[in-house]
């Protein structure tokens, strides 16, 4: 795909899917992603797991749909992880449609899968162009994100 408003409407609205992983329980609210006058048309809540792979956390993944693309853009998501990964108190990022598996968190095999991350109390990141997604900058963004993840959510077998 030539751009990653191309891949966010492959299937026709622009969805951006938002997956935290944290300590918190409860999920966010739809009026939560309303921003500066930006607010996705619909958003589902799905529940992953309580325990992802072994890891004492909570996943959840929040699909933002939009009818207009145009009202995706970096800003907007950079507001949108540092909601989530501070309510979640842990991680929140955005990858395409098929990029989540527990086996591959934050790893350099989809490194390129993730567009954005933000860690509770840092600076939120976004990548829109896919030149950022396949450089080795990137593949170590994705990177430090794992170390952080390992250290507050270790395997039992880590722990």
């Amino acid at each position: 795909m030539s751009s990653l408003k191309e891949a966010i409407t492959w299937s026709g609205p622009a969805v951006v899917i938002l997956f935290t992983l944290g300590r918190a329980e409860s999920s966010l609210g739809q009026e939560e992603f309303d921003v500066a006058g930006t607010r996705p048309d619909e958003v589902e809540i799905f529940p992953i797991s309580p325990e992802p792979g072994g890891r004492k956390a909570v996943v959840r993944e929040y699909d933002l749909t939009f009818h207009d693309v145009d009202q995706v853009a970096a800003p907007y998501l950079r507001q949108c992880l540092r909601k989530a990964a501070a309510h979640a108190e842990g991680i929140a990022w955005l990858a395409f449609e098929g990029a989540f598996h527990f086996d591959h968190l934050f790893t350099d095999d989809i490194a390129d899968q993730i567009y954005g991350y933000c860690v509770t109390g840092e600076d939120p990141v976004v990548a829109w162009d896919h030149a950022t997604l396949a450089s080795d900058g990137w593949k170590q963004g994705i990177g430090e994100v794992r170390a952080v993840l390992d250290r507050a959510f270790p395997t039992e077998e880590t722990a």
